[in-house]
């Protein structure tokens, strides 16, 4: 079984706007192949416990004996895979005759339908309180790590599994979804906050002191217009932490830098310095980044003037001498703003990919702009033009004139020339 890299220690109940979501089962049509994998059972039944916060007629029931994993087929859309998807969401209710519900880890699987092959740990989750007979929601983060994986694999079939931590246990589970990703312009963006619940989250938070939480962007003029953002109230120069900031399958070393935008709540201060790192497993902070002076180089400048309400774009430098071998892999970053007793925003977060490296590649010329994504290259153009795309070894993979906008080619993963542009697809 492998290790998961995250577990969610917080109730994740639905609290205003939610992210887009495909359903997987609704169960109003019937089972669809849900079944209880093992030590257990599963049937349809009447919702016991229909309400305001579900109304469906029909949901399943799961009657616990030995951890019971059930499994719920996927069908998804045309050319749509699970990396299309950051997560899953579903509503539970703890149905009486359950014991110790008011703390339960829950664990969501894959299986292969075919070879039966499972993998374990793909998102974990737990709830702090629960009361008999009422929905809850809960929301499953994928460790990409893992699904990843699995994906790679080719499984022509594929069921999720869900399991709920007591071994004697009876519940209903109902409306399960997958929760869509994000569609960003920029493929280096690890946190905008548009597709998160607003207030607290599991993935981000304050180890020291302090509190953060999705809220409702209060200034959506200028150079922001996001309807959300993550507010921080600072304590003691306490850190925010985000985790699966490091996307899977990269190190820090493949980043030169991270842009992200500020917004500061108040004023009667000199603006300070921001630094960012990485937290490990033990809970240490190992910095790597920090913001520098635009003319000097040098670290730790506070960045100009600022205006509260008033959003600001910022650039963070990643030293690559300063990543060390248990840092350079650790996907939980935290950035610390060295003030204490602050309230501020943070927003749009965007990793800067390492010339050295060029994990994505970005080029941006008056014209056009191309940037290698998963599976892909996409050109923006500003005028028609004739986009060629070579092979590394000089053979034209592909050839054609397009039209100003937005425009993209599939591609296999590797290193491509376009219109004597590098860019690279992973």
């Amino acid at each position: 079984m492998k290790k998961t890299l995250f577990l969610l220690c917080a109730a994740c109940i639905a609290v205003g706007m939610q992210a887009q979501t495909y359903m997987v089962n609704d169960f109003e049509s019937g089972l669809n192949g849900a079944n209880a994998a093992w030590g257990g059972t599963a049937e349809l039944i009447d919702n016991p416990c229909s309400s305001s916060d579900n109304s469906s007629t029909k949901v399943l029931k799961v009657v616990s004996t030995e951890f019971a994993n059930v499994a719920i087929p996927l069908n998804l859309p045309e050319g749509k895979t699970l990396a299309d998807y950051t997560g899953v969401r579903l509503q539970l209710a703890v149905l009486e005759g359950s014991e110790n519900i008011t703390w339960v880890g829950n664990e969501l699987g894959l299986v292969d339908n075919d070879t039966q092959e499972k993998t374990f740990q793909v998102a974990q989750n737990s709830w702090g309180d629960a009361t008999y007979n009422t929905w809850m929601s809960l929301d499953f983060n994928f460790d990409e790590t893992i699904l990843a994986t699995y994906l790679d694999g080719n499984h022509a079939s594929t069921s999720l599994l869900i399991k709920v931590g007591r071994q004697a246990f009876n519940y209903a589970i109902d409306n399960i979804r997958l929760i869509e990703k994000e569609q960003v312009a920029d493929p280096n963006t690890i946190f905008t906050f548009e597709t998160m619940d607003l207030g607290t989250t599991p993935r981000c938070g304050m180890p020291w002191s302090g509190s953060c939480e999705v809220a409702e962007n209060p200034y959506t003029t200028g150079i922001n217009t996001s309807s959300k953002a993550l507010k921080v109230n600072g304590g003691e120069c306490s850190p925010v932490t985000f985790t699966e900031a490091l996307p899977a399958g990269k190190t820090w070393n493949d980043y030169s830098g991270i842009k992200l935008q500020v917004c500061f709540l108040e004023s009667g201060f000199e603006w300070c310095p921001i630094e960012m790192g990485v937290r490990t497993d033990g809970g240490s902070h190992i910095k790597f980044g920090y913001t520098v002076d635009a003319n000097t180089g040098q670290e730790g400048a506070g960045i100009g003037d600022y205006t509260p309400g008033e959003w600001l774009d910022v650039e963070l430098k990643i030293d690559p001498a300063m990543i060390t071998d248990e840092a350079k892999s650790v996907r939980t970053m935290y950035l610390r703003l060295m003030k204490s007793d602050l309230s501020y925003l943070y927003d749009n977060l965007v990793l800067i990919p390492s010339s050295s490296t060029g994990a994505v590649s970005e080029v941006v010329t008056d014209d056009v702009k191309v940037y290698g994504a998963n599976g892909c290259i996409n050109v923006d153009l500003q005028k028609d033009m004739q986009v060629t795309v070579y092979s590394v070894d000089g053979r034209i993979v592909s050839s054609q004139m397009l039209s100003s906008g937005r425009h993209t080619v599939e591609v296999p993963k590797g290193i491509y020339i376009v219109n004597r542009t590098k860019v690279a697809v992973f």
